[in-house]
This record gives C-alpha cells, structure tokens and sequence, in this order.
C-alpha cells in the first residue's frame, strides 16, 4: 500500500510540474506565431527520409527562415521538443503547437539533415522565407546599450567581427537587486553605488575583449529607471529612485573618448537628447544596434530607442536600425532552449513594425569568446557563490528549480546561441515604429 501511495504522490507532483511548465511561458504555446512574411517566401518544401532539400538557391540571402507547423505529443511535455537541422538545435516550448519559424540561416547546402525529437512535424507545404540585408560590417556602428551588458548579451558576436564600433551606454543601472554587493554593505544607498560603480566600468572595459577600443566605448550616466519620466516630462530634471543617490555625473565617462560631449550635464530630456543627437552627427553610423520599443519589456529599453529616433529625425543621419530585445515583453523565457543553440523570431500575439529580419551567425569560437564577455559583468554572476556554503545552497536549490520548472532566467544559456537576431528598418520608416 504505501507503495502505491508513494507512486500517487508522484504522478500529482508530475502532474503539477507539467502544468506549472505549460503555464511559465504566459501565452498560450498552442497558439500560431503570427508574422506575415510571404512578400519573402522563396520555396515551397517537404521533408521526405529525415532530408529537406532546397530547389532555389540560397547563397544570395544572409537570412533564412523556415515556416513549420508543429503537433505536440506526451513526449513534449515530458523532454524539452526541438528539431536539429545541420548539427543546430531548435527548441520549442514544452506542450507546443501551431505555426513556428525556425532560423536556418546558417545552411550552405541544398540537401538539409532534419533530425525530429519530443514533437511531431507536418511534413509537406514547408514555406522558406529568405532576406537579403547587405549589412555592411566595414561600416560605422553605433551600438546602444540601456545597460551595461546589454550590448554583449544583443549583439557581442556582431560588435566583435564589425570593424568600426561605438557602444554608448545610456543608465548607470544602480536599481534593482545586487547579487555581490552583500559582500559589501546591507545598506540600499551604499549597494547602489558599488552597483553602479561596477556597472560602469563593465560598461567601459568588457567591449575590449570585443576588439572595441577604450575610446569607442562611454556611459552617458544617466540614472536607472529615468528615460521614461524624462522623455514624459521633458522640462523637467529627474532623480534616481535610490535616495541620496544625487550625482549622476561621476557615472558619466566621456572625457577619453573620440566622440566630444559635455563633461557635467542635469538628468534632463534635453541632455540626453543633445547627446544621441551630437553622438550621431559625429560618428554618421551606418547601422545602429538598439531595443525594438514595442517588443522589449524594459522602461529604459524602450526609451533609450524613442530617444533615438526623435534624435535621427532632428539630424540628418541616415542609417538602418538593427533592433533587439533582451527582455522579451511577452515571456521572459524568450529565447527557448539550450546553449549554442539557434535565436529564431520571437513568440508573438500581435504584429509589430519591421522592414526585414538579420540573423547573425556566431561560429563555436566567438561564442565561446561571448560566453567568457558575459563572464565578465559582475551583474550576470554571482561572485558570492564560493565563499560562503549558504551561499552555495541557495544558489544549487535555485539551479534544481529552474531545471525541474523549466523557468530558464540564465544569460549564459540564453544569449550565448548560434546567432543573433535582429529587427531591421530603414531610416526612412522609423516613424513606424512608434
């Protein structure tokens, strides 16, 4: 008997875990993604034997993505579903189904291996989307990051291959938890400070292991959590949520760089604008990496990209804007799956605006190089880890629940993949994006 009641507590534990995994994504993963991208449909196709083969050529598209519509199964709840086409893996949510797009943009041949697990696949009517971006690595890009690593977490393999690289960093990121600063003070005021202290020399430094140089790198210092209220109230001068947290100025580094700004500036609309706008006069970008303001979460994503744009149209830069989203403001899950493994488009419940889609490979160096750069952020790791056993602990128990629950928040897995995505729009359609 108490066997069985041994093997019934089990199956309602299993059965929770099931449930709380279906739930963790808040969408539903049976819906179709929805995107409308048949102005860029190249081929038609079907998987026979394991093989997908191509009847168009493919070597002028940059970016390759291929329409499915997938069938769950229990083994999709159980394992974690995904199709692995050329030795790159492609994940789907647990309990998944509807239409997905997956980034193939890595392929070279015709004849494509297609190896099916923990989900079943409609085989025929395959549609091949293909974009051909021309972006252009030799040209200058601006990169900006609301936070210090936000740029390495984007768009680090870009940067690193890229010849001509400015990252501005726009917040000093003092709020929010800090996972070394314990070590330091219990007190809120004090963990700001080392907070922001660290995030900005990481902001400074960490570009450099991507052939950055130190003068193509600053922190404009404005306070976390601001944008929004400055750009809403745009006469008037904002404050940072920490108390006592005063000067931003000693968080701004421009003095060594190439690109020539005001020293000492107030947390005002005005001085940020002033500097996206003197910041593009000077160094003309080709490309600009920056969050897409519809899809990204963040308050500071968003209105570091509306900042921008209102800059763009007060000069007359003329550049393609190369959006992304590190916080995905539909599932913080995005991207699904394991390390090294393939960024495809983004769930999504509603359009948003963009002219075409860049998908930027990242060969198994450079991403490990990526991996050792987001090492480098005190703000992704927890340098705690190995000084203290109950430290430890909580940091093991907090690992075993993700991996039961599903409930992936780990940069090194999600943002360390075989590709980087982008959102791309021309000059001449930014006001779309608003």
């Amino acid at each position: 008997m108490i066997y069985f009641y041994l093997l019934l507590t089990l199956l309602f534990f299993y059965l929770f875990l099931l449930s709380y995994r279906v739930k963790k994504y808040k969408y539903n993963q049976r819906d179709n993604y929805i995107y409308n991208l048949n102005r860029n449909i190249i081929d038609t196709l079907e998987i026979k034997n394991n093989s997908l083969t191509l009847s168009k050529d493919i070597e002028d598209y940059d970016s390759l993505f291929l329409k499915i519509e997938i069938y769950r199964n229990l083994l999709s709840y159980i394992f974690k579903p995904y199709i692995e086409i050329e030795d790159i893996k492609h994940y789907f949510e647990y309990g998944a189904k509807g239409i997905r797009y997956l980034n193939i943009s890595h392929v070279k041949s015709k004849t494509l291996k297609v190896n099916i697990y923990n989900v079943k696949i409609k085989n025929k009517g395959l549609s091949l989307f293909g974009y051909k971006n021309s972006i252009d690595l030799s040209q200058k890009t601006l990169i900006l990051a609301p936070h210090a690593d936000d740029a390495e977490i984007a768009s680090f393999g870009f940067y690193k291959t890229a010849k001509n690289v400015t990252i501005v960093t726009t917040t000093i990121g003092e709020n929010g938890a800090c996972n070394y600063c314990s070590l330091y003070s219990n007190d809120r005021t004090k963990n700001s400070l080392k907070k922001a202290q660290l995030r900005t020399m990481d902001a400074l430094s960490i570009g450099f292991l991507g052939n950055v140089d130190i003068r193509n790198s600053i922190t404009l210092g404005y306070f976390g959590g601001s944008l929004k209220s400055m750009f809403e109230t745009p006469n008037k001068k904002v404050c940072s949520h920490i108390k006592n947290f005063t000067n931003m100025n000693s968080f701004r580094n421009v003095s060594h760089s190439n690109i020539k700004l005001p020293l000492y500036v107030e947390s005002t609309y005005a001085s940020i604008l002033n500097d996206l706008k003197e910041i593009l006069i000077q160094t003309k970008p080709k490309n600009i990496i920056t969050p897409h303001p519809t899809i990204d979460s963040h308050s500071d994503h968003k209105y570091t990209t509306k900042i921008l744009i209102q800059a763009l149209k007060e000069t007359d830069v003329s550049c393609k804007l190369l959006l992304y989203t590190n916080h995905l403001e539909l599932s913080e899950t995005y991207p699904i799956g394991e390390i090294h493994s393939s960024i495809s488009i983004p769930p999504n419940i509603k359009e948003f605006y963009f002219d075409s889609i860049y998908s930027f490979g990242l060969d198994k160096e450079t991403q490990i190089d990526k991996f050792f750069a987001l090492e480098a952020s005190h703000d992704l790791r927890d340098s705690l880890v190995f000084l203290f056993i109950k430290k430890a602990y909580k940091h093991l128990s907090r690992m075993i629940r993700r991996k039961l629950t599903a409930k992936e928040r780990n940069y090194y897995k999600r943002a360390i993949r075989a590709n980087e995505l982008f959102f791309v729009v021309e000059n001449k359609n930014i006001d779309k994006l608003i």
